[in-house]
């Protein structure tokens, strides 16, 4: 078990000063305000300005109780404040945590239930002792439960306030508790019976107590047995409404009271001390359940799952927190260990304890969750008092099996569910799930929990829409609507489908945009005061990926409509008017608020075609959205945009946009007229667009009341031609008008008989999900299909109306004859059904194939990921997948398991499953039950994978299939033995005896290859050279241009081997037996490809891509030293090089090279070795005055500069003395050079300047 950490609460407040609250009868109760200060509750602050103060006359409420002492079902009414301050009635009776014996010894502690007179299933739990007075309104339906608490060092000062008005702040909790498998699945099967067998469970309950604990409530036996009676009156609220168990505790529990530190038999091995303590004081037989109380660290350990009633193991519990009191030590702590007591496992799923019930992401947020203490991982800050499905159906199994305890007949009836049925929607589209229950019980308040059950490890890293495993939508605390929304509808009405990587605090609601089953369990409590019934359905939604999602297309921005206006709606059906979800007809609904509720059904039964018209009512709202929704489904989508609808003064409105008659029938279409905004004239009524000869007569020719409904009597249809005909209503009014459109449909009763298209008749080899499509039919608004297996149609299959000309039947047989005929539908009934037409299944085949080079090793260094492929030749349509497993690795909840089509898809086999338990020899199979974890091997047998195996059909078989093991921690290691993958297809594979991939019939010329051998096209063995059969050495070219590049082949053994050359212009071939040698080859790339033979084996080619390059250019890169008395060269391009300064040759290689320079001019030549790379030449000056050079000079002149810093300055003069030249350059490497203009021959004078600190003429002459 991982360290896990809890969170503590800080609340803070600000208190003002006293105030009367006005009561209609007396009561003990006033407002109080007092100086600003910080108050606490159960040791937590409350957040500023949070809560209500209040002063308790705790003598007066003791004494008007008094009359309840030991008459058990009396009644007095008492007024305790509520939420708003206001004091409210409720009839109190005493419910005792104690046993009769206890009680009287200890008269002054007590613990009572009152039930609100005013509000149905609003209570109050409280106890009172001389430590004061505690309790906990609730209210069936509600999560923010009021808390009224002792302000600690107050004298009768109380606060009111709410769970999540307390701060949370970080803590170290832990649950020690283990996960033991005997006790950690629920039954397998349908919903399990949950709390229904109106009994009253009461277990006796032993409390032990440490100094520590009595030290913190005062000191005394009476002070901590004053705080274990409010905790026990906090959990029997919660337990006696899920679970109809109370506790009481034992006679003799102030004996195991411990009041100081240094004398108490704990010293900090809880779990064994507190079961020694409890069987010899208390004696095993005298008491069910046994638990210590604790001040301390906050820890917590059950000892085991599944302990009540179990010598040796009933006491082993204990709870431990700093602040040892109030709803976080009662609940998070107590319950939570008190849950694993009775045999519940933990429902968080952030790590894998292979219990089989961690369907809550994340932490969780019920009382056998984490919430609030996985950093990084939690779905709330705090948690909820109530227990998820999985743990009352794991607490009602394990008592099941229990003998102690007593029981007690309520004459509470449990709730009657309808049983729900299971539903197919397509991927990444919202739902909503809706039961149907009724209660005997009058007065009973009946809340519903909507919760997801599929097991499996989510964190907020994985939790998302392509999640394959656990759960996709949080538990939420019962509400009193019945139906839950999938996500929320705030989150539908801003398109938020998906989520990912959520935070605390948001959602935790996501869509799956793959095909996996998501189930759910409604769990309905009928919140009876003493002792609940609970009862449950399963149902499952299956989500599958056969196009697109459902969802709206139009109204995707902000518009303005008219009130009555007639609007288009458009959406995607993403197929589902085919089967297997064939969903024909939708409903359409408004909503006023902006998508929070759609009170308002504006049509029902529409022809799901992906559009229609509606119109609108003439109530006004700037919040508008439209809803449509499956008529025989769950699934839904919303629009993306609020619109507007503007009032009229009065609207006529009609739910259909047509009237149809079959002639000579009358037809006849009803309406309503609404009015709004106080218009009460009276309005005539009148038709246009009638057809000549066609009668139409109002039921009422005016109107005025609101809400008066219509009817307009069309007669005479046989003198109109049939067809349709545009009508509209009219109304007129001095204050208004108003127009209806709808169109009249027309029929005489003759059909045109549908042509049937596809598939053609009598074809044969059709997929098993054949697209069936034929002609429209200008008569037809809908079509019957009926598909048979005889031509006589007494074995029909499918007898569907279809609104569109293709309808795709699902799960045929294959290699299987079928029959299908379709007939029009109108105003008139159904005409006759046309031609039938048949068609021939293709046949199916299966073939398993495994994989070469198992086992696979998983290393336990670090986090190793492995493959292993297999390769099927055959292109057929799959429809259906079965992977066997033979794994052996050592935890197995590191690995994730996946296997990959050719295609791309990818199904999760195993998902950190199964915790510390080991190995896996299975078979996945999309129709198997779901495996549960077991020790060795912890999956077994034939199961259903956590992905659905069955996103690979349709899916071509062709290619290469890779299962991947991806080991997600170190530590542990094992490897991959076996993996077979069988695949069915339509159709046969093609016979491949000797599993090459070269099919038998007609393409293998080899048969009988051994496996694993490699061939050809023609089946036959392809012989290959070993990687390193040759050793390939390549000369370029010595000089650009020279064509004296080489190419070596030695082999390292020999054969007879052909070589050939390809490339640059030339194509040679050359047979050797050890080696061989290229020559002349220009610079270009090139293809050498070797075959061979040993006289008996030919050897495939190998080939190997060649590339002559030509040297790269002599480079010189020439540097001046800092006072210019050297040269520094670095030398580039050839393997050596005759450097010549001043006449003295000397021959270095490449690098880097330094010359002396002297004084004057320096001539330096490099030559590269060949010379045909090329050489260099350039002249460098060095003295202490600057030079010029050339002198004479043509058109350009290099002066040489001691001094690199300082700016130079070139005047050049003619013998005249006339300027004819003037620059000025910053000298670089000692040196500047100057183009000249084109001057005269003759003498001239350059003036020389360094920022004025160096001036110097020199003599020149012009050529």
């Amino acid at each position: 078990m991982k360290t896990n950490l809890r969170l503590v609460f800080s609340i803070a407040i600000f208190l003002l000063s006293f105030c009367s609250i006005a009561q209609e009868t007396p009561g003990f109760w006033q407002s109080e305000t007092t100086a600003q200060g910080r108050l606490t509750a159960s040791g937590e602050e409350l957040e500023p300005r949070q809560g209500k103060a209040f002063i308790l006359d705790e003598e007066g409420l003791r004494q008007a109780l008094a009359p309840l002492q030991g008459r058990p079902g009396a009644t007095v009414r008492i007024y305790f404040p509520d939420a708003n301050g206001k004091l409210q009635p409720y009839r109190v009776t005493e419910r005792s945590v104690m046993a009769p014996e206890l009680q009287r010894r200890y008269p002054d502690i007590r613990s009572y239930l009152g039930t609100s007179s005013a509000l149905p299933g609003r209570r109050i739990r409280f106890s009172l002792s001389p430590s004061g007075f505690q309790g906990m309104i609730s209210e069936p339906g509600r999560d923010d439960s009021g808390f009224l608490e002792k302000v600690p060092g107050g004298n009768r000062e109380y606060l009111l306030f709410k769970r999540d008005q307390k701060e949370a702040l970080p803590s170290a909790w832990k649950c020690g508790t283990q996960s033991l498998r005997e006790f950690a699945k629920p039954a397998a099967g349908p919903a399990a019976k949950l709390v229904d067998d109106q009994l009253l469970r009461t277990y006796r309950l032993a409390v032990a107590a440490t100094g520590e604990y009595t030290t913190y409530h005062g000191g005394t036996v009476s002070g901590a047995l004053s705080a274990i009676n409010a905790t026990l009156t906090r959990i029997n609220e919660v337990f006696e409404t899920d679970l109809a168990i109370s506790l009481q505790l034992v006679a003799s529990n102030d004996q195991v009271i411990y009041p100081d530190p240094s004398t108490d038999p704990f010293g900090g091995n809880f779990s064994s001390e507190v079961q020694t303590t409890l069987d010899s004081q208390i004696g095993s037989a005298s008491y069910d359940i046994g638990h210590l109380f604790h001040r301390g660290s906050e820890a917590g350990n059950a000892g085991f799952i599944g302990a009540v009633c179990s010598d040796g193991r009933k006491g082993s519990a204990y709870a431990a927190t700093p602040t040892p009191e109030g709803d976080r030590f009662d609940l998070d702590f107590v319950a939570h260990e008190m849950g694993h007591q009775f045999g519940a496992n933990h429902t968080w799923s952030f790590d894998s304890e292979g219990s089989g019930v961690q369907a809550e992401p994340a932490s969780g947020t019920t009382i056998m969750g984490y919430a609030g203490i996985v950093e990084g991982n939690d779905v709330a800050q705090q948690g909820d008092d109530y227990f998820h499905y999985f743990s009352i159906v794991q607490i009602t199994q394990y008592i099941a099996g229990t003998s102690c305890g007593s029981q007690a007949a309520l004459t509470n009836s449990p709730p009657v569910v309808t049983p729900l049925p299971d539903y197919i929607i397509p991927a990444g589209t919202a739902f909503v799930l809706e039961a149907q229950v009724t209660d005997p019980d009058v007065g009973d308040v009946l809340t519903y929990a909507w919760e997801q059950i599929d097991d499996g490890v989510v964190t907020t890293a994985s939790f998302g829409p392509t999640n394959p495993s656990g759960a996709n939508f949080r538990s939420l605390p019962p509400g009193t609507a019945p139906t839950r929304y999938f996500p929320n509808l705030n989150r539908v009405a801003t398109g938020d489908l998906t989520q990912v990587n959520p935070a605390t605090g948001s959602a935790w609601e996501t869509v799956s945009e793959i095909e996996r089953d998501l189930n759910f369990a409604l769990t309905v409590r009928d919140n009876a005061p003493g002792g609940g019934q609970v009862a449950s359905d399963l149902v499952t939604v299956q989500v599958i990926d056969q196009s697109d999602a459902f969802r709206f297309l139009s109204q995707q921005s902000a518009q303005s409509y008219a009130g009555g206006s007639i609007q288009t709606l458009t959406w995607e059906t993403g197929d589902t008017n085919q089967g297997p979800i064939d969903c024909q007809e939708v409903d359409i609904y408004l909503s006023l608020d902006g998508g929070q509720d759609f009170p308002v059904l504006l049509a029902s039964g529409v022809p799901n075609t992906g559009n229609a018209q509606v119109q609108l009512p003439g109530m006004p709202t700037v919040s508008g959205r439209f809803m449509v929704k499956a008529s025989n489904n769950i699934f839904f989508a919303v629009n993306r945009a609020n619109f507007t609808i503007t009032e009229q003064p009065f609207v006529l409105s009609a739910q259909e946009p047509e009237a149809s008659a079959c002639q000579p029938a009358d037809g006849t279409f009803a309406f309503t007229y609404n009015s709004f905004g106080g218009f009460n004239e009276e309005v005539t009524l009148g038709i246009s667009g009638l057809p000549p000869g066609l009668g139409a007569t109002f039921s009422s020719p005016t109107v005025q009341a609101d809400g008066t409904g219509l009817l307009l009597t069309m007669t005479n249809t046989a003198a109109v031609t049939p067809g349709i005909y545009p009508l509209v209503i009219s109304g007129t009014a001095p204050g208004g008008s108003f127009n209806l459109p709808f169109q009249l449909r027309l029929a005489d009763g003759s059909y045109t008989l549908p042509s049937l298209d596809n598939p053609a008749d009598g074809a044969t080899d059709t997929s098993l999900e054949p697209a069936l499509q034929w002609q429209a039919t200008p008569e037809a608004t809908s079509y019957r299909l009926q598909l048979a297996t005889d031509a006589g149609f007494t074995g029909i299959l499918i007898d569907q109306e279809v609104y569109s000309t293709e309808y795709r039947p699902v799960n045929l047989l294959p290699d299987t004859s079928y029959f299908w005929r379709v007939r029009p539908v109108n105003g008139c009934g159904e005409g006759p059904f046309g031609a039938v037409s048949t068609f021939r299944t293709i046949a199916t085949d299966c073939k398993t194939l495994s994989a070469q080079g198992t086992p696979v090793n998983i290393s336990a260094t670090g986090t190793p990921t492995i493959t292993s492929s297999i390769i099927f030749a055959d292109d057929r349509p799959v429809i259906g997948a079965r992977v066997s497993l033979d794994l052996s690795h050592s935890y197995l909840a590191d690995l994730i398991i996946t296997l990959r089509s050719p295609a791309g898809t990818e199904v999760t086999l195993v998902s950190n499953s199964c915790a510390e338990a080991n190995n896996i020899l299975a078979t996945f199979d999309a129709d198997a039950p779901p495996f549960a974890c077991g020790n060795n091997p912890a999956i077994s047998g034939l199961v259903r994978p956590v992905g659905s195996l069955n996103a690979f059909n349709g899916e071509s078989s062709f290619g290469e299939w890779v299962l991947t093991v991806e080991d997600t921690a170190p530590a542990d290691g094992g490897a991959l033995n076996v993996f077979n993958l069988e695949l069915c297809v339509e159709g046969q594979f093609r016979p491949d005896a000797d599993g090459d991939g070269v099919f038998d019939d007609g393409d293998d010329l080899c048969p009988g290859t051994p496996a694993g051998t490699v061939v050809d096209a023609n089946g036959c063995p392809v012989y290959r050279f070993a990687p390193d059969q040759f050793e390939i050495a390549i000369s370029g070219e010595k000089c650009v241009g020279t064509d004296d590049g080489a190419l070596r082949i030695t082999a390292s053994q020999a054969l007879d081997y052909t070589v050939t050359l390809q490339g640059n212009g030339i194509d040679q071939t050359a047979d050797f037996n050890s080696s061989y040698e290229f020559r002349n080859l220009a610079t270009g790339s090139y293809q050498a490809c070797i075959t061979g033979t040993n006289g008996t084996i030919t050897y495939e080619p190998q080939c190997f891509d060649i590339r002559i390059t030509s040297p790269e250019p002599l480079s010189v890169l020439v540097g001046r030293s800092a006072d210019g008395s050297a040269l520094n060269l670095d030398l580039d391009g050839a393997v050596s090089y005759v450097v010549s300064l001043n006449g003295v040759d000397r021959l270095v290689g490449s690098g880097s090279l330094r010359l002396d320079l002297a004084d004057g001019t320096n001539d330096l030549k490099v030559t590269a070795i060949p010379s045909c790379k090329g050489s260099y030449q350039a002249t460098y000056f060095n003295a202490g005055e600057m030079t010029v050079a050339p002198n004479p000079f043509v058109d350009e002149i290099g002066v040489y500069v001691p001094d690199t810093q300082e700016m130079l300055t070139a005047q050049l003069f003619n013998a005249a003395g006339r300027l004819v030249f003037r620059a000025r350059r910053q000298p670089r490497d000692h040196e500047v050079r100057f183009a000249l203009p084109v001057l005269p021959p003759g003498m001239y004078i350059l003036r020389l300047e360094q920022s004025g600190s160096r001036v110097q003429l020199i003599k020149l002459f012009r050529q």
